[in-house]
């Protein structure tokens, strides 16, 4: 089911109904998620969690789009990832956290719209409903397909080829901001580009120069193009 997005307190009921993880359930049954659930709006560069909400929060993202940065225990900051429409993230069912570090969310464009659930309220969801359990084993299998690609991009992919793949997969996920030149905003730093695929600042701006000799990519503060 879609539409035109609401205003006031039917938001968080549209946007569950609407995402994909939900899209197959009742009214009713949406109406129960809207009762364990909290409903959360961001703008750019604003934290969508911090430090200790991760133990127990499951955070759905309906709009917009947020990077995860990971601080390690000296206060080192390392982006992770670049997440989009329907993703999740924080402490998903059935995963655990041991090494100590902590993670935040930062907004990474104009307009981002979340969800929020604890742990175990969205596990007795599973349990309840088949058709969520199967949508979410279906997400963590292209998480994990992801994660897969990127580590062998990181083991056999030289720094040009990791960075051109990054760069397509950012302006599919950008996509729907296209202009009409086919250029998204750009919305991350060359140094998070460089901790996202494993390599450096100075590396990726010289490989960025190149690509753009090459007429292979048009890169800006502003906007990001692929020739």
């Amino acid at each position: 089911m879609t539409g035109a997005s609401p205003d006031g307190r039917d938001k968080k009921f549209w946007y569950l109904q609407n995402h994909r993880l939900f899209d197959q359930l009742s009214d009713e049954a949406i109406e129960d998620l809207c009762i364990i659930s909290r409903y959360k709006e961001a703008g750019r560069g604003e934290h969508i969690f911090f430090q200790g909400d991760m133990t127990d929060r499951i955070f759905i993202l309906k709009l917009g789009a947020v990077k995860i940065v990971r601080t390690d225990a000296d206060g080192n900051e390392v982006v992770k990832d670049v997440l989009g429409d329907h993703d999740l993230f924080g402490q998903l069912p059935f995963s655990s956290r041991t090494d100590g570090g902590e993670e935040h969310a930062v907004a990474l464009t104009d307009h981002v719209s979340i969800c929020m659930f604890k742990r175990s309220d969205l596990e007795l969801v599973l349990a309840r409903d088949p058709r969520v359990s199967m949508r979410l084993a279906t997400h963590y299998s292209e998480r994990l397909r992801a994660l897969e690609q990127r580590y062998d991009g990181l083991v056999f992919k030289d720094v040009r080829t990791r960075l051109l793949d990054f760069l397509r997969r950012y302006v599919e996920l950008f996509g729907s901001e296209r202009d009409a030149e086919g250029a998204v905003p750009n919305h991350l730093r060359q140094e998070d580009i460089a901790q996202l695929i494993g390599s450096t600042r100075q590396t990726v701006t010289a490989t960025l120069r190149q690509l753009e000799r090459e007429g292979l990519v048009c890169y800006s503060r502003q906007r990001i193009r692929l020739g």
